[in-house]
């Protein structure tokens, strides 16, 4: 992600913050700017070694987990049950003014896409749900599977 790019998402995201009656503290700005600025998942852990790598001041595993709660709850990260890692969820993509997120996430490299899927969509994915009387209520859906660049490395 270029700065220009940086900036302008995380001024979204101080905005969304304040929508929902809260600061955008320098702490949480750290996390989901590491957040932004990596190509993969990452565990409370990782961005907890990050944040000290980038900052040069430690912040605790917990704090971590109540900054990825709080962005968390205002979508503007996802949890990615499968891997227990976190993700950006970015302010200006149409991903994030639809209702659910399907993610594909690759095994080898551990790289994530974002693909946008409407109840519409899902209906056709699922179609057996309305037959079993079921309602799906996630935001996301995960399906773990091999990218091209991989694929491209494993043949």
């Amino acid at each position: 992600m270029n700065k220009q790019r940086l900036t302008s998402t995380l001024n979204k995201a101080k905005q969304v913050c304040l929508e929902h009656g809260r600061k955008f503290t320098i702490q949480r700005k750290q996390i989901l700017q590491i957040l932004l600025t990596t190509d993969v998942p990452l565990s409370a852990y990782e961005l907890a070694s990050c944040y000290k790598l980038r900052t040069s001041s430690s912040v605790s595993v917990m704090s971590v987990y109540r900054i990825l709660s709080f962005l968390e709850s205002v979508n503007l990260v996802r949890r990615l049950n499968s891997a227990n890692k976190y993700i950006a969820y970015g302010t200006d993509s149409e991903v994030f003014k639809r209702e659910i997120s399907l993610f594909l996430i690759c095994r080898h490299c551990q790289k994530v896409e974002t693909l946008a899927v409407s109840q519409s969509d899902v209906a056709k994915l699922f179609p057996h749900f309305d037959d079993a009387g079921f309602t799906s209520q996630t935001k996301q859906f995960e399906m773990l599977g091999v990218c091209n660049e991989c694929q491209a490395k494993l043949a």
